[in-house]
């Protein structure tokens, strides 16, 4: 065996076709950094297994859901609309949304035809206002007195524009009211089934 070229032979004299690898140079230890370590927590087996699987909620569950942050959403329409028609009417304009409060209309029409008395009426809207926004947010909450109460004063209000006969206000008082009270027998029918 040749040691210098690292060449076997066989017996014969013929090169074997089997050669030793050349030994690498050592490797530097500028050249290549160090391997870092990372930072396991590791999870003890009792936390896994004593979380709960909840179940997947079933369709209805969540129609009844939906119902119900569709009528909770209502009051934040009729208080932006609301916001608006207070707005218009500051400016003087003479145009109206009908979904809108009609106690504010009114307030603000009496306001506007007697050129004061502005900040009563301003103080009317802004709390009548700043209520059913209120009654929004803790409907979406799931407080069922917040849809009762949003309901009955949304219903009062309404008495407004029968008194002025104005049927299409009225119509869509109702409608407002009809898709609230469906919101309502959706958070009811959600809390019994809580229960």
């Amino acid at each position: 065996m040749d040691t210098t070229d690292n060449v076997m032979t066989t017996g014969a004299g013929v090169p074997s076709p089997f050669r030793r690898p050349t030994p690498s140079p050592a490797p530097s230890p500028v050249s290549r950094p160090a391997p870092t370590a990372r930072a396991l927590t590791p999870v003890p087996p009792a936390t896994v297994a004593a979380t709960p699987s909840l179940p997947a909620p079933t369709v209805e569950h969540q129609q009844l859901e939906r119902r119900r942050r569709i009528g909770a959403r209502w009051f934040y329409w009729v208080a932006a609309v609301s916001l608006i028609n207070t707005v218009v009417a500051l400016s003087g304009q003479h145009w109206r949304f009908i979904i809108g409060l009609g106690t504010t209309q009114v307030a603000n029409a009496l306001a506007l035809r007697t050129g004061r008395g502005w900040a009563p009426a301003l103080v009317l809207d802004l709390v009548l206002i700043g209520g059913f926004v209120l009654l929004g947010y803790l409907a979406l909450q799931r407080h069922l007195w917040a849809f009762a109460v949003g309901f009955a004063v949304y219903a009062l209000d309404g008495l407004v524009f029968l008194a002025a006969r104005n049927w299409i206000g009225l119509g869509f008082h109702v409608f407002v009211l009809v898709m609230v009270f469906k919101g309502l027998q959706a958070a009811h029918q959600l809390d019994a089934g809580r229960a």
